[in-house]
């Protein structure tokens, strides 16, 4: 007999197979199924349609045979797999691998390029002492035009921007078989041409041992996470800002449950007590009983409306006193619009209220006092013009009183409406009139009420006015002697006030004579009355003395009296 021939033996792989109807033509099959007209012949597979008959309808299937290879015998083709990986290795030609020809594989290395084809993770495989690289579907695209080349080939020849950091990896698992993994393990690669970028990879490296135990490739499973790492880097980014400007600033922040019913959090920042933890009883401890209805009010129409928070209220502070805030919070939402939390911050307005309530107060005083000295002027309009000879006369009389009674409301304003010191209001008022050498004067240094300031001064207004007139002051020998004092009383202390005019001229004498106008109604009538006092008028030859007497806290602030008069004040000076 001749030389033998091998004795070929089918093996069939089922690689598809539907169903038609039994009327279906040979025409309507290839247009169904092209890729397996009959007769084709690629990559060593030929195939051909099997008929079958099941049930009525003729069932036709696609199958993959075996190929002869030089033994002459059939193997299976390999591997498996209709995917882009499995074909590029099945047409790779690995005579020209550092890996060798794929019959020369063995069991375990094939098992683990079967189990990393099939599966949806990121896997490269690499094989061998040169690393070389075997990988999945899902791990091509990780690499960019790094695929198809970076197959069958030594890792360093492909991954050379990242050899230093990558190959002691492998190694390390390579000679010692122990697995190595991490996450977010940063690796700086180039896969767009010579443009590098540091990318981030959840790995984890394991060996991959032949039969008889020795390691023959490294198995990486990895998932690329840099689109995490960034987003995450951001949001750290973000927060850090964030947490930044809220340091920055000296408000309260603080966050609530989506319906309010449990703080999260709160920094009081010093102004409020600091809730470290969750608090349910949040409104016992920082809000008052009879405030807690409208800011509830205010809270549900903010839940309502699905918008901003914002009310100024009072709240407890941490010393346990009641303050003002104005707190505004805004809704935390998900992708659904659903509130998560809410975040609030509030400032410490209290000094601010305080400012408003005291602006309030000062103005309804000031509309107060404004019509005080309407009341005041047109009183002395109406007792000048009984009394005024001519227009002109009237006119001098008024503006010269109306500048009086501003001369006392400016000091009042100098010392912010605290009232005005007595030798103050004393040199204010008698410096116009000149002559201050031959005015004398004396008194402890005291502090006058804003009604004393205002009487007293208009007081010393018309004393001056008539010593320049007809007094001490018309000629030039005379002399003002002016003391006030604390003098005890019978059910107290009273503010004495003495004005005490000497002059001998004849002619002085002979004028000093008592006059019925408008500065004897403010003397003896209007500033005695004002302070709830009393006056006298003395008038001799070559004397005029005017006393005033009212109790001392009609007149004067409450501490602003030196009842031992060690402090004197003399002089205009």
């Amino acid at each position: 007999m001749g030389q033998s021939q091998p004795l070929w033996r089918l093996q069939c792989v089922i690689v598809d197979m539907f169903t038609l109807p039994q009327t279906a033509s040979h025409e309507e099959l290839t247009k169904l199924r092209p890729e397996y007209s009959s007769g084709d012949r690629q990559a060593g597979v030929y195939s051909r349609w099997l008929k079958f008959r099941v049930r009525e309808t003729d069932t036709y299937a696609a199958p993959r045979v075996n190929a002869p290879m030089a033994d002459g015998l059939f193997h299976e083709l390999w591997p498996r797999g209709n995917g882009e990986m499995a074909r590029f290795i099945r047409e790779y030609p690995w005579s020209e691998s550092p890996l060798g020809p794929i019959e020369t594989w063995t069991l375990s290395l094939r098992t683990t390029v079967d189990l990393m084809l099939a599966a949806e993770a990121q896997i490269v495989l690499f094989c061998g002492p040169e690393f070389v690289a075997l990988y999945n579907d899902a791990y091509a695209p990780t690499i960019g035009d790094k695929h198809p080349r970076a197959l069958g080939r030594p890792a360093e020849e492909n991954w050379s921007e990242l050899w230093t950091d990558l190959e002691p990896l492998l190694r390390g698992v390579l000679e010692t078989g122990e697995t190595f993994s991490a996450r977010d393990r940063p690796f700086y690669i180039e896969r767009s041409g010579l443009v590098g970028e540091t990318v981030y990879f959840d790995i984890s490296y394991s060996a991959v041992r032949a039969q008889d135990g020795a390691v023959e490739a490294v198995l990486c499973i990895v998932s690329e996470t840099t689109a995490r790492v960034l987003a995450a880097a951001k949001v750290r980014e973000s927060e850090q800002r964030f947490r930044a400007l809220v340091n920055a600033s000296s408000d309260v922040v603080y966050r609530m449950s989506p319906d309010w019913q449990e703080m999260h959090e709160l920094d009081g920042r010093g102004f409020l007590s600091t809730a470290q933890g969750p608090a349910i009883r949040w409104r016992d401890d920082y809000l008052f009983p009879e405030d807690q209805a409208g800011i509830q009010a205010a809270i549900e129409r903010a839940i309502m409306e699905r918008g901003v928070f914002e009310l100024e209220h009072r709240v407890r502070r941490a010393d346990g006193s009641a303050g003002w805030t104005t707190s505004r919070a805004i809704p935390i939402v998900d992708d659904t619009g659903t509130i998560l939390e809410w975040f609030g911050m509030a400032a410490d307005i209290t000094e601010k209220r305080a400012s408003e309530q005291q602006i309030q107060l000062l103005m309804r005083e000031v509309n107060h006092r404004v019509k005080n000295q309407y009341a005041v002027i047109l009183s002395m309009i109406r007792e000048t013009s009984k009394r005024a000879t001519d227009p002109r006369a009237f006119e001098h009389q008024i503006r010269e009183r109306i500048m009086a009674l501003s001369r006392s409301h400016d000091l009042l304003v100098l010392n912010d409406w605290r009232g005005a010191g007595m030798a103050d209001l004393v040199r204010e008022h008698l410096r116009p009139f000149g002559h201050e050498e031959r005015i004398s004067p004396s008194g402890p240094d005291v502090t006058l009420r804003m009604n004393a300031v205002q009487n007293i001064g208009m007081a010393l207004h018309e004393l001056g006015t008539n010593a320049t007139k007809y007094g001490a002051l018309s000629g030039d020998a005379g002399t003002v002697r002016m003391d006030w004092r604390v003098a005890p009383a019978p059910d107290g202390s009273d503010f004495e006030l003495v004005w005490e005019e000497q002059f001998s001229e004849p002619a002085a004498a002979a004028d000093a004579k008592p006059h019925k106008g408008f500065g004897s109604v403010v003397l003896q009538r209007v500033v005695p009355t004002s302070l709830s006092g009393s006056a006298s008028m003395e008038r001799l030859p070559g004397l005029v003395r005017w006393t005033l007497s009212a109790p001392l806290a009609n007149v004067v602030v409450a501490g602003g009296a030196e009842l031992d008069g060690d402090e004197q004040i003399a002089g205009l000076t």
